[in-house]
């Protein structure tokens, strides 16, 4: 305000003396003024510093966005935000998870103590832009791409992202390994087949030899049918299309069903023993379960040597009825003990050798339909660590209804004073 009232003043003095004074004296007059007002105004306002262009700012200045709270969880891959040095500035869930750490070992720390992989950190250090799958750790792969921000974040200059494709990847190796062993699998038989079919059309003279290529044709054909019924009933299993009646189950009835559905196929002196040692019931699907019952017991019978004995036991437990069934032969290694449930596995190949005419029934899929099966009733199936032999068990969930009958039942022994223990039940062997 000083400044303004000042240079009106001069202003007006200036006019008045352009009025009254002669030309050259008022224009010297009015220049006087001019500069007195100039250097008194400067005196009056502190200097202004210089303003630099705007590009000199942008270079010296970045502009920084703000990190808002908690927005790094709403991407579903992991992510790590990274300053120039590489140190962690923020992560979200997804990637403590992907990296089996926890938050505060891994903010305000270095990428590689973050994630203790040096193939990450080099793609982190690279910031190319470009997708890279790395195996990290057991078997899990994750694609990784690192890329520099036009602007900085919260004092981020990068952004690393992981996404897991360790699920995809054993599916795309499941669907390769289903491809090549149901491609051999059925091979075998076709192949077999039109031999014996080819021969049979050239003509046999001896009728002995034509009754036994027949035979052995009908087998090929026979074989190949449980294959691909075996795979559209896996398939079937798969994908929930099949409805499961579920009823309570009496497991003595179903080790007795179950035993005389195999007698047929006890041959070379092998027999079956029964154990029962559950009164109660479980609850699941009767046709399913005895298929279960039925593929378990194919498998021991293949591998059982002759005069072997098969045995068919019933546990009770806690919360859940123990199946078992358990055979005489080659047993089945540690490491393929997780895998003889995979359709077509051929891993244990010991235990297919022993009984050549067992094995061509085996269509390679018993064990898988049998895992699938047991989960959709809610059990577990599992080898047991148990030797001679195999060991393989499953389990369906116990009747609700037992819990009442079990009060009564101990009321009753209260007032007989008997026991409700029993010793091994051994139901008898067919042979």
């Amino acid at each position: 305000m000083k400044r303004i009232a000042l240079l009106v003043a001069v202003a007006v003095i200036a006019a008045l003396a352009v009025a009254l004074m002669p030309r050259p004296l008022a224009a010297a007059t009015t220049a006087a003024a001019v500069l007195v007002a100039g250097w008194s105004a400067r005196r009056a306002t502190p200097p202004m510093p210089a303003s630099p262009p705007p590009s000199t700012v942008a270079a010296s200045r970045p502009r920084a966005i703000a990190l808002p709270e908690h927005w790094l969880e709403g991407f579903p891959c992991g992510v790590f935000l990274l300053d120039r040095e590489s140190n962690v500035v923020a992560v979200n869930q997804a990637a403590l998870t992907l990296c089996h750490r926890r938050r505060p070992e891994v903010e305000g720390v270095s990428l590689i103590r973050a994630v203790r992989d040096h193939n990450i950190a080099q793609v982190a250090r690279e910031a190319a832009g470009v997708p890279r799958e790395i195996d990290i750790r057991d078997g899990q792969v994750v694609r990784v791409t690192a890329t520099r921000l036009a602007e900085p974040i919260a004092g981020a200059r990068y952004v690393l992202a992981l996404e897991d494709l360790t699920a995809l990847r054993h599916a795309q190796r499941a669907r390769s390994d289903l491809v090549a062993n149901a491609s051999h699998e059925l091979r075998t038989p076709v192949t077999a087949a039109l031999a014996l079919a080819e021969t049979l059309e050239r003509g046999v003279p001896d009728d002995a030899r034509r009754l036994d290529f027949h035979q052995r044709l009908t087998n090929e054909v026979t074989r190949l049918s449980d294959i691909i019924e075996g795979l559209l009933n896996l398939s079937r299993l798969e994908s929930r299309n099949d409805e499961f009646t579920i009823e309570a189950l009496s497991p003595a009835e179903l080790l007795q069903t179950s035993a005389r559905r195999i007698e047929p196929l006890l041959e070379a002196g092998r027999s079956l023993t029964l154990i029962d040692e559950c009164s109660a019931t479980a609850i699941g699907d009767r046709e399913r379960v005895l298929e279960v019952l039925a593929n378990l017991l194919d498998n021991a019978l293949r591998v059982s040597p002759p005069n072997g004995t098969v045995t068919l036991g019933a546990f009770e437990g806690e919360d859940e009825v123990r199946f078992e069934v358990r055979d005489q032969g080659p047993g089945i290694i540690s490491r393929d003990r997780a895998r003889v449930f995979e359709r077509f596995y051929t891993g244990d190949r010991s235990r297919t050798d022993l009984n050549n005419g067992s094995a061509a029934r085996n269509s390679g899929l018993g064990l898988a339909i049998a895992r699938h099966i047991v989960s959709r009733l809610g059990g577990r199936i599992w080898v047991a660590d148990r030797s001679p032999g195999a060991t393989l068990c499953f389990t369906l969930p116990l009747d609700p209804a037992n819990a009442a009958t079990a009060g009564v039942a101990a009321t009753t022994e209260g007032e007989t004073g008997e026991s409700g223990a029993s010793a091994p039940d051994r139901l008898g062997s067919a042979s």
